[in-house]
């Protein structure tokens, strides 16, 4: 039997500041896939010793920011003294809690050199028990990622339980890279109770047999039973993501995502006041 798709999308491009990326969620006619609030695709070419990327120091609270890199680098600095690079097939999650200020700029190694900047920036909601508890950032490098291999795949388990590994990141839900090779075919299963999803960075797909899901598309499943079948029309690179749905209320406001308008102007507050740390 194979999971049902519930809907397609074709993430749209947006502007982030003078970046151009994909926005596959939020968009028209969706708002969220579980915990998932938030998902930016960015692919650029970077020419040596260019302007580069950089995003100054800005706050989180509430929620869990995470940058898949499929391609390049990212420095990461924060205000619990973290300062760490990161590189393809790598991924940096943080667990903003209470609160944490932080800044990125691509690794030096690649403002000198120049090539490609891809990836992924997915923010997963915390329940309210859990969005004020201590901060914290976890760099997962390539040796601490869990690598399932097949003929034509690599399938990077990030975090979360699945074919009964479980990822190195500190959470419950499934996250997965997903490198497929042309013609190269692939089949699991996510868990039934969970809303599950899969974007497509590059290349083209072909999913359960019958529909083909090109770049930037995303795919939402049903929440049932049954395998999900893959099969590449080309090089292909996916991002698979599952978990279970918080039925709590969301107000967000920026970098900040609570459960209520009080606790956003409270989150402004303890900001502005210095309570979630300092950059410098």
């Amino acid at each position: 039997m194979l999971r049902k798709v519930k809907n397609i999308y074709d993430a749209p491009e947006v502007m982030m500041g003078d970046t151009r990326l994909r926005q596959a969620i939020p968009m028209s006619g969706l708002q969220k896939i579980g915990p998932f609030i938030l998902l930016h695709h960015f692919d650029k070419k970077m020419e040596a010793h260019g302007e580069g990327f950089h995003v100054p120091a800005h706050p989180h609270r509430g929620f869990c920011p995470i940058t898949f890199m499929f391609e390049g680098s990212i420095e990461h600095n924060d205000s619990l003294g973290n300062s760490e690079v990161i590189h393809g097939d790598e991924v940096q999650w943080i667990n903003a809690g209470r609160g944490i200020i932080h800044s990125e700029t691509a690794g030096k190694d690649l403002i000198e050199t120049g090539g490609r900047f891809q990836g992924i920036q997915l923010w997963i909601n915390l329940r309210s028990e859990d969005k004020m508890k201590t901060p914290s950032y976890q760099p997962i490098t390539k040796n601490e990622m869990v690598l399932i291999e097949a003929p034509g795949i690599e399938f990077r388990l990030v975090s979360g339980k699945f074919d009964g590994k479980i990822g190195p990141a500190i959470s419950a839900t499934i996250t997965a890279m997903l490198r497929m090779q042309k013609e190269s075919n692939y089949e699991f299963e996510l868990p039934a109770t969970n809303q599950s999803a899969m974007y497509v960075l590059e290349g083209s797909v072909e999913v359960n047999e019958t529909q083909t899901c090109n770049q930037h598309s995303l795919i939402h499943f049903a929440n049932d039973e049954g395998k999900i079948v893959l099969r590449a029309h080309d090089h292909a690179k996916l991002l698979i993501m599952s978990g279970e749905d918080i039925h709590e209320p969301i107000v967000s406001h920026g970098p900040f995502v609570m459960n209520t308008q009080t606790e956003i102007l409270q989150a402004m507050k303890d900001y502005q006041e210095g309570r979630m740390g300092f950059l410098y």
